[in-house]
């Protein structure tokens, strides 16, 4: 056998050693997203069921298994202001905005936190990007409206109550 040929051999072996590793990370990732994905579903059912700590727990292992998962930081936020950890669910709201930040929806959850947290100026900043990324979302402008209220601003609040109504019918 030539140098040629045993080098041949060598870079078919290791190529094939490669599109295996490849094949079994892209198995292993396959079973890890339907791990996710369990866990997932079943924070979903321990939310409905009123079982916020439960479902954070169970986020939090799947935040483990895949963190850079955007969604169960959206999720995991949720369940902790539910269970009244406003901090923690304001981090995981951060985490998602990072992760997402282009999703009105972030900055509605974030904004809903804020309340919680009486920190009005910025959930109403939150509720204007909202808007500012889907002007034709009727959530961003029923938020806005009830941040206006809090704040005491009845005829902005009305209008954007106004505006909600009118895109919801859409």
């Amino acid at each position: 056998m030539s140098a040629f040929t045993g080098c041949m051999g060598l870079r078919r072996v290791t190529v094939g050693l490669l599109a295996a590793g490849w094949l079994m990370s892209g198995a292993l990732q396959a079973q890890d997203t339907k791990a996710v994905d369990d866990l997932v579903r079943q924070a979903q059912t321990q939310l409905q069921k009123g079982q916020p700590r439960e479902a954070e727990n169970t986020l939090r292992k799947a935040i483990d298994l895949a963190p850079t998962r955007a969604e169960l930081y959206m999720l995991r936020s949720r369940a902790r202001d539910s269970s009244g950890k406003f901090e923690a669910a304001l981090d995981d709201a951060n985490k998602y905005i990072e992760l997402e930040p282009t999703d009105p929806y972030a900055y509605l959850n974030r904004s809903r936190i804020l309340i919680s947290q009486d920190k009005t100026e910025q959930a109403l900043a939150d509720a204007n990007k909202a808007i500012e990324l889907d002007p034709k979302e009727p959530d961003g402008y029923y938020r806005r409206s009830d941040i206006y209220n809090e704040m005491g601003k009845k005829a902005e609040a009305k209008a954007d109550e106004a505006k909600a109504e009118a895109l919801a019918k859409q």
